[in-house]
């Protein structure tokens, strides 16, 4: 059940930057591994929250929610506030992390035995976005996003494109999804590479988003 694990873990990433659209209506997606409903996400205006419920084995199942909203230091600052809650039957994980164009100020995981190098904001490189706010470059990417970064209070995660096609009825991107600095994915294994799909309708808006690695598939699908 490696596979399966890890591309859940990359899934939780990628949803927040997609799924947070700021829309004032709820929205209901289903999470899928192969026929397999695995469990439901639901967003609303800025938060996100994902009930996995039915993964093999129980290995994955829990919860996790993300926000990221403007906020203000005790110096007066402006600056935006990302704050997520991974919980499952084996650990539970709490991230916080301020940041302010492109770069982190401020980092608090608990627990601390979560901490990577990556989590002190003095080695996190500039120009990342949380995921959250990777949302303006997905869900609102006219055409395949360009590459961006990610930074989720442990790792830095590059979304790159690598090729795209066209049907009568939708665009499909093919992009990478790859740990650029920091840890991989599931110790001890530590992966670090997996293959990203976004199709966008041809009336716009993006449908679903696709994680695999080999023969596993994790989707997102309305």
């Amino acid at each position: 059940m490696m596979a399966p694990t890890i591309l859940l873990g990359a899934l939780a990433v990628v949803l927040g930057a997609v799924c947070n659209a700021g829309e004032a209506n709820a929205d209901t997606f289903r999470v899928l591994l192969g026929g397999r409903t695995l469990g439901t996400l639901e967003t609303t205006a800025g938060q996100l929250r994902t009930l996995l419920d039915n993964t093999p084995l129980g290995v994955a199942d829990g919860t996790f929610a993300a926000t990221s909203d403007a906020a203000t230091t005790t110096h007066g600052r402006s600056i935006t506030r990302y704050a997520s809650d991974a919980r499952s039957g084996r650990k539970g994980r709490s991230i916080g992390f301020d940041h302010d164009r492109g770069r982190v100020l401020t980092t608090l995981i608990t627990p601390e035995s979560e901490r990577t190098a990556l989590s002190d904001p003095a080695n996190v490189p500039s120009d990342v976005i949380d995921p959250v706010a990777a949302l303006s470059r997905l869900a609102g990417a006219q055409g395949c996003p360009a590459a961006f970064r990610i930074y989720d209070g442990r790792r830095v995660i590059e979304i790159a494109p690598r090729g795209s096609q066209t049907t009568d009825v939708a665009l499909i991107c093919d992009m990478q999804y790859r740990v650029v600095a920091g840890p991989g994915h599931l110790s001890p294994f530590r992966f670090t590479a997996l293959d990203l799909t976004l199709t966008y309708g041809k009336t716009g808006g993006l449908a679903g988003i696709d994680i695999s690695t080999g023969p596993f598939r994790v989707s997102l699908r309305r």
